[in-house]
């Protein structure tokens, strides 16, 4: 206890041997009273585990302390990638490990902790943990209070008054802490051990949940104090749907609209727009796009404040993003006024509270964006012949199911398949050289690709071998398609020695299987082979 302070910071110990787990180590100063009570359980040497929820000073005092007299030697940090990139500057000389990369979940002896994310309450990157087998939420912050009673355990309602004291003066707005609340509500909760205050019973949890859930704190306390800042509480029910699209909406359309709203109504902005700078991925969202984002060149100004320029003020006013880890500009936010006005200290305040979130939606719009990216060209990749560009024969069943499930509902199938083969390809491999069979096949592959219909598919089948699937076709035009494909090739001027094609031609009976059909074309093709090459065959 420290002697004469309402803000009692409270450690919990989670016992399990030599895998002991510490929440939330503690303040600088009461370490020597921890060590002692820690020592008595299972020893500091036995703490493998340090649940470190936010990085505030009165968890992470206690730290050195700790480390100079002995921690397991194994012993991590367990917290959030946001709080790890503050925590590192307190320098201390412990590994961390990340909750969001272990699926927010530590597996111990008789027991799996789970890992609640309740940000900005009151840091970004703060986190609860909950105990399934105790049913105990270690909340960090949210539930803590301010009290001068000794006592351990809340024993009434009437507890809320220190909480609420805490909450108006550390947490940003109501709208964060209904969310945390609704997250929470899913797990069965027995017990809340917060950080600071009382420890709360099951039976008041759910009572303290309704009373929070109402709880106006952050700007609200503003316009209370300040009556020249009355208007932020029209400001905060404006800013409702910005906060609220945050959190329950993925599309950033929704973020920047509320945002473009909120700036009309409140600050009297005529036109806003939001840039995007990350990695080389410049997007506009604004009025004109519908804020879906479209790539553009920004103008100077703004060129200026992604760049790390200052901010410029006035009729236009532009303000840098920050990103939350790297602290880099992300991008930037312009005003446009309709007459030269900065922006007085009450409407920045009001924008400030703000920021923080549009910067975090703007980096997840652009992280989602590069994450599309990214995945189309794995798709492409994964479905797609690496050499010939051409669909690979790993894609080649979901195609052709999907093909025959479509003309099993016509009176009669007009699918066909046609099987293409290199003539003597061994021959080119051998005597020109690998690099030149390849040219040879990238140079076939175009053909097919270039002489087939726009929803035909074309497949490398294997080696030399490619398959074309055609879907509503006459035998007239795939004769037609193929021999003009053997005849293109076989005359080919291409940088490549000459080759020669053989193709075999199955259409679909009604009812077939993929396999037989396929199979038939095949046979077709090899009687073509058989025949002389440089030939079209049909199928039987």
């Amino acid at each position: 206890m420290i002697p004469d302070d309402n803000f009692q910071c409270h450690v919990y110990l989670i016992e399990q041997g030599d895998q002991s787990v510490l929440v939330d180590p503690g303040s600088a100063l009461i370490v020597d009273e921890i060590i002692r009570k820690v020592d008595d359980v299972v020893g500091l040497r036995n703490v493998r585990w340090l649940v470190c929820s936010h990085a505030d000073p009165d968890i992470l005092g206690a730290l050195p302390a700790m480390v100079a007299h002995g921690l397991h030697p194994e012993v991590q940090i367990v917290t959030h990638w946001r709080d790890e990139a503050l925590i590192v500057h307190t320098g201390t000389p412990l590994p961390f490990w990340r909750i969001e990369e272990h699926g927010w979940r530590l597996e111990l002896a008789d027991r799996t902790l789970q890992f609640v994310f309740i940000p900005y309450l009151h840091f970004a990157g703060a986190f609860g943990t909950f105990d399934p087998v105790s049913g105990t939420l270690f909340s960090s912050d949210l539930f803590g209070g301010f009290t001068d009673d000794s006592q351990l355990y809340a024993s009434s309602v009437a507890y809320f008054d220190a909480i609420r004291a805490f909450h108006e003066h550390y947490m940003p707005n109501r709208e964060i802490l209904q969310h945390a609340i609704q997250e929470l509500r899913e797990l069965p909760i027995e017990l809340v051990a917060p950080q600071h205050g009382q420890v709360i019973p099951g039976p008041l949890v759910e009572p303290i949940m309704t009373l929070l859930e109402k709880l106006e704190c952050g700007i609200y306390l503003m316009a209370r104090e300040d009556p020249g800042l009355a208007f932020l509480l029209d400001a905060n029910r404006t800013i409702h749907g910005v906060i609220d699209a945050m959190v329950r909406e993925e599309r950033f359309a929704v973020v920047a609209s509320s945002l473009a709203h909120f700036a009309l109504q409140t600050l009297g902005v005529e036109k806003l727009e939001l840039w995007s700078g990350r990695e080389g991925l410049l997007l506009r969202f604004d009025e004109g796009n519908d804020f879906s984002g479209q790539t553009a060149v920004a103008p100077a100004d703004v060129q200026a404040v992604l760049h790390g320029g200052s901010e410029v003020s006035g009729r236009r006013t532009i303000m840098a993003l920050d990103s939350s880890v790297s602290h880099e500009v992300v991008g930037a936010i312009v005003l446009d006024f309709a007459h030269a006005q900065p922006l007085d200290k009450s409407k920045r305040a009001v924008l400030i509270q703000i920021l923080g979130l549009v910067e975090v939606a703007l980096e997840r719009e652009v992280l989602l964006r590069s994450s599309d990216i990214e995945r189309s060209a794995w798709k492409t990749r994964a479905l797609h012949d690496a050499l010939t560009g051409l669909y690979n024969r790993r894609s080649l069943d979901d195609s052709l199911n999907s093909l025959l499930a479509r003309d099993d509902r016509k009176a009669s199938s007009t699918l066909a398949a046609v099987m293409f083969d290199v003539d003597f390809f061994k021959r080119v491999n051998d005597s020109f050289g690998h690099p030149t069979g390849d040219r040879v096949l990238k140079a076939v592959a175009q053909a097919i690709a270039a002489n087939i219909r726009p929803d035909d598919l074309a497949f490398r089948f294997g080696g030399e071998a490619f398959l074309v699937l055609f879907a509503d076709v006459d035998a007239t035009t795939v004769v037609a398609i193929a021999e003009r494909i053997r005849a293109i090739v076989a005359h080919s001027e291409a940088d490549a020695p000459s080759v020669t094609l053989s193709a075999g031609i199955a259409f679909r009976r009604v009812g077939e299987s993929a396999e037989s059909l396929v199979d038939r074309a095949d046979g077709a093709l090899y009687a073509a082979k058989s025949d002389g090459r440089d030939q079209v065959r049909v199928a039987d």
